[in-house]
């Protein structure tokens, strides 16, 4: 009887620890930067106005950015991160939306 309970015991334990590890609910699928780095207003952003902010001007304003966190961001990946993209991130790494 010991040994069954020890047994269950363990099996649920390490069914916890390999439920709760992963990336389950995670924004990225892969390892990311500090999003924290990336904390900025849509707008100052968007330089011409278009309402998407392009790789080149994602880039001006983070020139230390490595192409994969813009794709990261672009979830319909087509090319531009929109407002809705961009603040679903936020979101997702708890910064504030700014106005």
């Amino acid at each position: 009887m010991k040994h069954l309970r020890f047994f269950l015991m363990t099996t649920i334990g390490i069914a916890f620890i390999l439920g709760c590890s992963g990336h389950h609910g995670s924004y990225h699928a892969t390892a990311m930067p500090d999003p924290h780095s990336f904390n900025a207003h849509f707008g100052d952003m968007d330089s011409d106005g278009d309402g998407l902010v392009s790789m080149a001007e994602f880039n001006a304003h983070f020139p230390q950015a490595e192409p994969k966190v813009f794709h990261a961001i672009d979830l319909n990946q087509d090319g531009t991160i929109d407002h809705d993209e961009w603040h679903r991130f936020k979101e997702a790494h708890g910064m504030k939306h700014h106005d």
